[in-house]
């Protein structure tokens, strides 16, 4: 039997069929796709379905943001009906403690009532005064640490002030020292003693080198300055920031002669380069006492405070918190 040889045309395609064939009569139909067809259609139907999934992505996504825009808009929106309740909170009790000390003044003046119901008002009031003050200063002490965007160091310390002039004017005589009213003023005024707001040195310069990142004059590469350098007067006196207790006096490695001063409520100020140290660990110092003389010592290249703020032993910029005298 003869072997069968042959070529295949070059012409030749191929074809996607699809056959119809009837279930009682009729004609078989055959529908024919070239190749070519079938992919388009293919890369048609591909690109449809991912502009589909695009498009529903799309939608998902603006409708979220929509959803989250509203919600941040209704957030802000309580947080400033929250301020709005809270400065008429503080405006009510302002002027309740305005008009109980008039009335209990007018009292014990024209002898109307009897003592021990004038005593039962004046003990009634106090706690009203002292629930006031309690209510406010927490969150002053909550803002002073950093634990509030809504207000600055300085701005709460404005706050203080005007609550310590509102005692001061609740009380019921000016020689009053043993009432809760009075205690409260001096516990007030003893933290805002402790603060480290006073500027440390007598020159009102503003700093040689801030707090941050900065190229190290000695070291000469980028470090964190934890602190501010002020003044350049060798000797010049040196000042506790705030009220507090000496915690360290002396050698402090890169800091030299060194003053740590611990203000309470997670505060402490750093005193370093210093020539001189007048002060020894374990003493009480006031806020504005000399405690050293400026110098040069440890990592040092020229006379100078080195001077930082700590709250719970992290470094802040000291700038917000000084007042220049």
């Amino acid at each position: 039997m003869k072997k069968m040889t042959g070529k295949v045309s070059a012409g030749r395609q191929n074809y996607l069929s699809f056959m119809f064939i009837p279930h009682k009569s009729g004609n078989v139909r055959t529908i024919r796709i070239s190749n070519y067809r079938t992919t388009l259609l293919t890369a048609t139907a591909i690109m449809l379905v991912a502009l589909l999934m695009l498009t529903g992505y799309t939608i998902s996504v603006v409708k979220q943001n929509k959803t989250l825009k509203e919600l941040h808009a209704k957030e802000l929106q309580e947080i400033m009906d929250e301020k709005l309740r809270l400065e008429e909170f503080i405006a009510n009790q302002t002027q309740q403690l305005v008009e109980g000390n008039e009335l209990i003044s007018a009292a014990a003046s024209t002898k109307t009532l009897s003592d021990d119901i004038v005593n039962e008002i004046k003990s009634k009031y106090e706690e009203m005064v002292v629930s006031y003050v309690d209510k406010n200063v927490s969150t002053i002490k909550t803002i002073s640490r950093g634990g509030s965007k809504e207000k600055s160091f300085k701005e709460s310390l404005a706050d203080l002030r005007a609550l310590i002039e509102t005692v001061e004017s609740a009380k019921l005589a000016e020689d009053d020292l043993s009432s809760k009213i009075a205690k409260k003023q001096t516990e007030l005024t003893n933290y805002l003693n402790s603060l480290p707001t006073y500027w440390p040195i007598d020159s009102m310069e503003s700093p040689a080198s801030g707090f941050g990142r900065r190229l190290h004059p000695i070291y000469k590469k980028y470090l964190t300055h934890e602190g501010i350098d002020i003044g350049s007067k060798l000797g010049s006196p040196i000042y506790a920031a705030g009220a507090g207790k000496v915690i360290l006096a002396g050698w402090n490695g890169g800091y030299g002669k060194c003053v740590v001063i611990e203000h309470g409520n997670g505060f402490k100020s750093v005193y370093g380069h210093l020539s001189a140290i007048n002060v020894k660990v374990g003493d009480w110092v006031k806020k504005g006492q000399q405690i050293a003389k400026m110098g040069n010592t440890g990592t040092s290249t020229s006379a100078h405070l080195h001077f930082e703020v700590r709250i719970n032993d992290v470094p802040v910029n000291p700038l917000e918190y000084l007042e220049k005298r």
